[in-house]
């Protein structure tokens, strides 16, 4: 189950916020085989005058970043991204162009899960 974190700007309706959150996660779901039920997903809204985007984005941008144990394939990741950006589009109409996102992949012995390091037990996040 990886840590989800998606930073946008603030001033969005609740229900366009879980339309992101839910879009995010059905592409974790899809493209990494995480279980449904597995989800660690927060979501953070900055005040406009304290998130800046890239040239070319709009005030849509946002920053999707996940942690997740390491192992996935290239392809894996690839097809992450795309429904990602998909699945943002359908659900809230947010272009590609407005989307970064950020995998890291500490290694087992940086995660500790219930009081123990992931490689002493087997996780797979």
């Amino acid at each position: 189950m990886p840590i989800v974190t998606i930073t946008l700007r603030a001033g969005r309706p609740a229900h366009h916020l879980r339309a992101i959150m839910d879009a995010v996660h059905a592409a974790t779901v899809n493209a990494l085989g995480v279980p449904e039920a597995s989800r660690n997903q927060r979501l953070v809204e900055i005040a406009p005058e304290y998130l800046f985007h890239p040239q070319g984005c709009s005030q849509n941008f946002l920053t999707v970043e996940l942690a997740a144990f390491p192992g996935r394939s290239a392809e894996q990741k690839a097809a992450l991204y795309r429904q990602i950006t998909d699945n943002l589009q359908q659900a809230a109409g947010i272009e590609a162009r407005d989307v970064m996102i950020l995998i890291q992949e500490p290694a087992l012995e940086n995660w500790g899960i219930k009081g123990r390091p992931a490689n002493a037990r087997g996780q797979t996040a």
